[in-house]
């Protein structure tokens, strides 16, 4: 098992330059983000770090929009992952706007899990092609994402083996499913061949993984078990006395 950063939710604010050169020297070695189109991609390559993972489809929808726009942007993307030497691309059902949110749609769920479906098909054969791994991540839509789509993992699993390719698999966020569903251990045990990336945080307030009702030393040492992927921590800093050595430290301490 191996653990990476999200530059765009720990210290957003940070200066690039010194958020990857601090984090480096913590001792970690990769680290992942939302959209590349934001990012001095330069600076990562040089920055003596790799990137895991990133957003695919950060303005296409793949339940509302035409196959043409979805493969568009997804090649664009392949290419910057190209670039970046990243094997795995994070998938969204929806576009989120600034808040979090995704704007109402009149059709209902089966037009929307049906279109779903067809744009997966379609792009999944660009990610065979390319040898990238899509990952597909179901969010919360009680606190972060509403009227986000796809916010069952059931449903994502159901739509990842009707697709049946080894280059799908789900982005399985802890926080968002403690708050969605619960039973995350046994879900994750259960399941593991078909999780691609973890990303945790703890609950309730998306923070620190030592800060609230979530046991997440034991959730990863049983985890370990059975997954040996990556784990991203996609969380908010909520404690002053935050650093990486902090963090890197906290890793350390749980002797995997």
């Amino acid at each position: 098992m191996q653990f990476s950063l999200c530059i765009d939710s720990i210290y957003p604010e940070e200066n690039l330059k010194e958020k990857l050169k601090k984090i480096k020297q913590a001792g970690f070695s990769y680290i992942e983000f939302w959209d590349w189109r934001d990012k001095d991609l330069n600076l990562i390559i040089n920055s003596g770090l790799k990137v895991t993972n990133f957003s695919g489809n950060r303005i296409s929808s793949l339940i509302l929009d035409d196959k043409e726009k979805v493969i568009g942007e997804i090649n664009v993307s392949l290419k910057i992952a190209r670039k970046l030497e990243c094997k795995q691309i994070m998938l969204l059902s929806d576009v989120l706007k600034s808040d979090g949110s995704v704007e109402a749609s009149p059709k209902n769920r089966e037009e929307k899990l049906l279109h779903l479906y067809e744009n997966l098909k379609e792009i999944i054969k660009i990610a065979e092609k390319e040898k990238v791994l899509f990952a597909l991540e179901p969010l919360n839509t009680i606190k972060d994402h509403k009227n986000y789509f796809l916010d069952s993992f059931q449903i994502t699993l159901e739509l990842v083996k009707s697709v049946n390719s080894e280059y799908l698999k789900i982005l399985y966020d802890i926080y968002h499913m403690q708050i969605m569903e619960g039973n995350i251990l046994d879900t994750l045990q259960k399941y593991h061949q078909f999780i691609g990336y973890i990303h945790i945080a703890n609950v309730p307030y998306r923070c620190e993984p030592w800060i609230g009702e979530l046991d997440y030393n034991f959730i990863l040492k049983e985890l370990s078990k059975v997954y040996s992927g990556f784990v991203g921590f996609e969380f908010f800093v909520k404690e002053k006395s935050f650093s990486y050595e902090k963090l890197y430290d906290w890793v350390q301490s749980i002797d995997l």
